[in-house]
């Protein structure tokens, strides 16, 4: 039956072409049972008057079929993603599922980590409402410059050996970002279009916290090599992850694996570990949904310390445990998304 039908779908023609339906390949699967059949569409097409009309043509030549008394249609439509960034290896996503949870603190100190590694990164600060990395990575208030040589794109600030972009560069200090899902679509845009970033190994891209516009935004418009979702240790923390894992696997976002920042307390006097926030809350959650577990990120002064002065943590203190700890979670990152993404 399914042969009949698919026969009968090959005189129906694509609208404002000369092939058929079927020939232009949108055309997915095709089940039947019990009289009734269903057709699942796959097509790139976002004109909604071509859409309209595959779901009175199609249904129609089924139903031609005998034997054929009922049709459904299933129409999934593909968003075409744009290589912006095709002179970038990987695209990372950092995300978690509510704010406090230390997010830009580790996107900062595994771009500059991956710097250390020897790669060519670069830094994209997407937290719209919230824009922290220019005050972590020191570059506050400076300017953002015109690339005059390349039709007026932006030239991303630098330092550490990190090219960096952020809003927070180009808005006055201390002002509010009201804006809504429009604004944020097109500021996302705009990194992505807009911006020199020169060949890069890695981008990576402090999400803001949460499942919203950014993520959907920054999705829609390149390919994404992978996300990671930050944790803290306690169980409170577990729902608002599930929710960044969900968001990714809707977003078709592989990945990564999870960090657990703030993971323990290591004394200064005595070296012994203390679990503030309770203990093993990443490792669960990455065991639970089949996930990698990048490492444990333990709580030092100097890390809120460095993030206030602009001299992160791997830069100040690069034999200190957390620094350590960074470096194992990178190599891992490393590890992933090359198996993910060749």
């Amino acid at each position: 039956m399914k042969e009949k039908i698919l026969e009968s779908l090959k005189k129906v023609f694509y609208p404002g072409k000369t092939h058929s339906v079927v020939k232009e390949g949108i055309i997915n699967d095709i089940e039947f049972k019990d009289g009734k059949a269903l057709i699942k569409i796959k097509t790139k097409e976002q004109n909604q008057a071509v859409i309209d009309v595959f779901k009175k043509s199609i249904p129609l030549a089924a139903k031609s079929v005998e034997g054929v008394n009922d049709v459904e249609i299933e129409i999934e439509k593909v968003v075409e993603k744009k290589e912006k960034v095709s002179n970038i290896k990987y695209v990372i996503a950092t995300t978690s599922g509510k704010g406090g949870v230390g997010k830009s603190t580790v996107s900062v100190n595994l771009a500059l980590t991956l710097a250390k590694l020897g790669f060519k990164v670069g830094l994209l600060d997407a937290d719209i409402y919230g824009p922290n990395i220019p005050v972590m990575m020191g570059i506050e208030g400076i300017p953002v410059q015109i690339d005059k040589e390349h039709k007026d794109k932006i030239l991303p600030t630098e330092k550490y050996g990190i090219k960096i972009i952020s809003i927070g560069n180009m808005i006055p200090k201390d002002a509010a970002i009201i804006w809504r899902g429009p604004l944020i679509n097109q500021a996302i845009k705009q990194f992505l279009d807009d911006v020199t970033w020169g060949d890069l190994d890695f981008l990576i891209v402090d999400l803001p916290p949460g499942t919203g516009d950014a993520q959907i935004t920054l999705a829609q418009e390149t390919k994404v090599s992978g996300g990671i979702i930050v944790i803290t240790p306690q169980n409170v923390a577990l729902s608002d992850a599930m929710k960044a894992n969900d968001f990714f696997k809707k977003l078709k976002i592989p990945v990564l694996g999870v960090i657990e920042n703030m993971s323990y307390f290591i004394c200064p006097k005595c070296g012994e570990r203390t679990h503030i926030f309770s203990h093993g809350g990443g490792k669960k959650f990455a065991t639970e949904n089949s996930l990698p577990f990048l490492g444990e990120i333990p709580i030092d002064v100097a890390i809120r310390e460095g993030g206030d002065t602009g001299n992160a943590i791997v830069v100040a203190n690069p034999t200190s445990a957390v620094s350590k700890a960074f470096e194992d979670a990178a190599r891992n990152i490393v590890e992933k998304v090359k198996i993910l993404n060749g």
